[in-house]
């Protein structure tokens, strides 16, 4: 069994280096020009229709993206829809019956009821008032000193502030304690001090 195997190699390396012409290392003739000439046309044809495809895919996505800016917003507004109708509702029933109690009370419902289906879709108030004061949620429009507050207090709110997802949308815009004028005013301040030692 040995001997066939050896063999089979010298038949195999004797022929070997000897490839008739118009023949390539597998034993197969090479392609003729026309062939690869028909080849390539096939080739370019190939090319042009996948750059067909491509950009007619690019328009396509271009489409897509523009739909989806310009209707984006539609699940969120078909949801403020209701709200609207309640509003006019509530402005109608006003003028009609005259009571302002009425009014604020149908306003009042629409408002929360509005702010609870906003938090379906991430939305939550930043809570401001008796806060310390963060540079990241709220934005300070007035300082005053007030008595009995710590400096950075939030002492009220002049805009409520947003978060989507929790991710800032706007921020709280709010009034915050100073310190009172008998803290600012001390004798014994860190200046003083440090130079009362030195001597």
């Amino acid at each position: 069994m040995k001997d066939k195997e050896k063999d089979r190699k010298q038949e195999a390396t004797a022929g070997g280096p000897e490839v008739a012409e118009g023949e390539n290392a597998g034993g197969e003739a090479a392609p003729s020009p026309s062939v690869v000439a028909e080849e390539l046309v096939e080739l370019r044809k190939r090319l042009a229709y996948l750059a067909a495809e491509f950009d007619n895919y690019r328009k396509r996505s271009a489409r897509e993206k523009e739909a989806l800016v310009s209707f984006g917003n539609e699940r969120l507004l078909r949801a403020i829809l209701p709200f609207l109708d309640n509003l006019e509702r509530a402005i109608s029933q006003a003028g009609s019956s005259g009571s302002l109690e009425a009014l604020l009370s149908g306003v009042r419902l629409t408002y929360d009821q509005f702010l609870a289906e906003l938090r379906k879709f991430g939305l939550e108030q930043i809570s401001t008032e008796g806060e310390a004061f963060d540079p990241n949620l709220h934005e300070a429009i007035a300082q005053i000193p007030w008595e009995g507050k710590p400096e950075g207090t939030v002492l009220s709110e002049g805009r409520k502030g947003y978060l989507l997802n929790g991710r800032l949308l706007r921020p709280a815009q709010v009034t915050v304690a100073a310190p009172t004028a008998g803290s600012t005013d001390r004798e014994d301040g860190p200046d003083s001090d440090v130079s009362g030692r030195g001597n």
